[in-house]
């Protein structure tokens, strides 16, 4: 029992998934379906574009401006990085200008100290530095002494050289040094501090001399980090740095990032493209797995370089408010559209499927089945259901005529059975012929006789269209037999027979119109030494066959491949009549592209050329 009910809810599942297959299958082929994806995507697709054209202009846009904007922010914290770097060199030349500081370090310079320190010194150069908080220490550098300034360094045995050399090989020019840690002790206690440094030669004011020492002032790196905070937009994620000619960071609002390589945080090198000796720039770019916008300034002051970093995906917050819009505006579209096209689809299958039943009637026989037709309808539905009506009416007509016309055909066949006598009463008649001229010793009369018989036989065959290759070309020796017989110059005629296209199928009596035309015409006027060549073989998909004569040819030389009676040459009047009636009769049966070609020249004689298909 329960391998009943088992099998009983198999069948019914299988049962509801089958209808609800062509349930899916009659969906998607319903004229409602059709125009419910027709009118969604009419829809859907025009609002596409229209979104993704104006997310790309509004993106466009976004970029050209955030693009412009940091351009001109930048340029505006390079001038005043510009400013303060060139207030620096004008406060280190006062430094050593000053004649009070020029004779102190003069005289130190002459101590046998490798460090020195001097309190007037210091008080001196602190009135200097105390003009702007930035400045964290002076000092003076020989090959051979320190002389302390403001603070003392604790790491000058590891900056001293790189400071003097470097300074001294640029003779009067101003050398800046990268950020660096900086340590520092004074009377009170020892400290670090990031700073950067600018250094210069050192000349005496009276004779220009050389004094083989460097200044080299400490400028705290918060300096530059003020200004660069300067840069950043609260409402976008951006970065601004300074980097060295190297590609160094020299400043950045993350101290942790200082002194490291830029190139560290850029994906695939990119950052290189700053550091290629363009001086300004703009380039997209992955930076700390990000997507970024980079532009760059170089200063100029010296090589360092301004780089402003702003993330694409802050700039497009507002083009996300766009597509967010567009995006509900799509979905209220589709939502119309669908039940705009489900009212239409419905207002046009209901009559529809009405129609479809009617036809189902009609094709099952009934064709008395008519269209409730709503007087009203004026539109395509309404001229399709009174057209409908007017074909299924005249349908009927139709068949109760073809009724008619089929009684009168079998009274035709009846008749056309009773002629068939005739054929027979002939055949018959002309084999008496034959044997009454046999009993008479009219040999030559019998002969006839049954040439004449077999000829008609294959002429009238078996009411077919078509005979064997092997029986047209018998029907062509009857022909020439009876021909021979009659005369007293016999013409010679020779087959050229391929053995494979024996057994094809060709359109019946067209080889011998064609050889009658040459006996009549052709030899008229030469009684000696007339030859028919008569030739068939297969050239791929076609059967050629080829009627040569050696007869007087046309009077004028003719070479054409259609047979109109106004375009035929003169002598060539008897073509309109027989040939024509092959090249007619070859068209209906195998098709417009066969029939004849006829080429001709006075005295050489006539070749006809007979195509046509391959018949089986």
């Amino acid at each position: 029992m329960r391998l009943g009910l088992s099998l009983f809810v198999s069948k019914q599942v299988e049962m509801m998934t089958m209808r609800l297959g062509k349930g899916w299958r009659h969906l998607r082929t319903s004229i409602k379906y059709k125009w419910i994806l027709l009118l969604t995507a009419m829809t859907l697709i025009p609002l596409f574009i229209l979104g993704l054209v104006s997310y790309s202009i509004t993106k466009d846009a976004i970029d050209k401006k955030v693009t412009d904007s940091s351009k001109q922010l930048i340029r505006q914290t390079g001038e005043n990085i510009d400013i303060r770097f060139s207030g620096y060199k004008d406060m280190l030349m006062q430094v050593i200008t000053n004649t009070e500081v020029m004779s102190l370090l003069d005289k130190l310079q002459q101590r046998d100290e490798s460090i020195v320190e001097h309190l007037t010194l210091t008080t001196k150069l602190a009135y200097f530095t105390a003009v702007s908080p930035e400045f964290k220490s002076i000092s003076f550098i020989t090959d051979a002494q320190y002389i302390k300034g403001i603070f003392r360094w604790e790491d000058l045995e590891a900056h001293r050289a790189d400071f003097y050399e470097r300074t001294m090989a640029e003779r009067n020019s101003y050398v800046w040094f990268p950020t660096r840690l900086g340590q520092y002790s004074d009377t009170a206690d020892n400290h670090e501090e990031l700073v950067f440094s600018l250094a210069k030669q050192v000349f005496n004011i009276y004779d220009g001399r050389q004094m083989g020492m460097v200044v080299v002032l400490d400028i705290r790196e918060e300096m530059l980090s003020d200004i660069l905070s300067k840069n950043t937009d609260s409402e976008l994620s951006t970065e601004s740095f300074v980097i060295d000619q190297n590609g160094i960071i020299l400043s950045h609002a993350d101290k942790s990032m200082l002194m490291t390589p830029m190139n560290l945080y850029f994906q695939n090198d990119t950052g290189a493209a700053i550091q290629d000796g363009v001086k300004e720039g703009s380039f997209v770019a992955k930076y700390k797995g990000k997507e970024v916008m980079v532009n760059y300034l170089q200063l100029k002051s010296n090589d360092w370089k301004v780089v402003h970093i702003i993330e694409r995906s802050s700039l497009y917050k507002d083009s996300n408010q766009v597509i967010k819009v567009i995006a509900m505006i799509m979905i209220l579209c589709v939502l119309f559209s669908i039940i705009t096209a489900y009212a239409m689809a419905s207002s046009v299958s209901k009559p529809l499927k009405a129609m479809v039943k009617a036809m189902k009637q009609v094709h099952l026989g009934n064709l008395a089945t008519r269209i409730r037709i709503n007087e009203d309808r004026i539109d395509e539905i309404g001229s399709l259901e009174y057209h409908f009506n007017d074909m299924v009416g005249r349908i009927e007509e139709l068949v109760e005529a073809v009724y008619e016309e089929q009684n009168n055909k079998r009274i035709a066949e009846v008749k056309a059975l009773e002629a068939q006598i005739n054929p027979h009463f002939l055949y018959n008649t002309l084999d008496a012929i034959k044997w009454t001229a046999l009993f008479q010793k009219a040999n030559n009369t019998a002969e006839m006789a049954r040439l004449l018989s077999r000829l008609l036989h294959i002429s009238i065959g078996k009411g077919s269209d078509t005979v064997l290759v092997h029986e047209e070309l018998e029907h062509v020796e009857c022909y020439m037999g009876i021909q021979n017989l009659r005369t007293t110059t016999p013409i010679e005629v020779n087959y050229e027979i391929e053995d494979k296209v024996k057994m094809y199928r060709t359109p019946k009596v067209i080889l011998q119109p064609i050889v009658e035309n040459a006996v009549l015409h052709g030899f008229a006027d030469q009684p000696q030494g007339a030859v028919i060549t008569i030739r068939c073989r297969q050239e791929g998909k076609h059967l050629l066959f080829e009627i040569i004569d050696n007869g007087l040819g046309f009077e004028d030389e003719v070479n054409f491949g259609s047979l109109e009676a106004d375009d035929l040459p003169k002598g060539a009047f008897f073509l309109g009549v027989g040939l024509s009636n092959v090249e007619e009769r070859i068209k209906l049966i195998c098709g417009q592209e066969y029939g004849l070609t006829i080429n001709s020249k006075p005295g050489k004689g006539t070749v006809v050329v007979i195509t046509l298909p391959i018949l089986e």
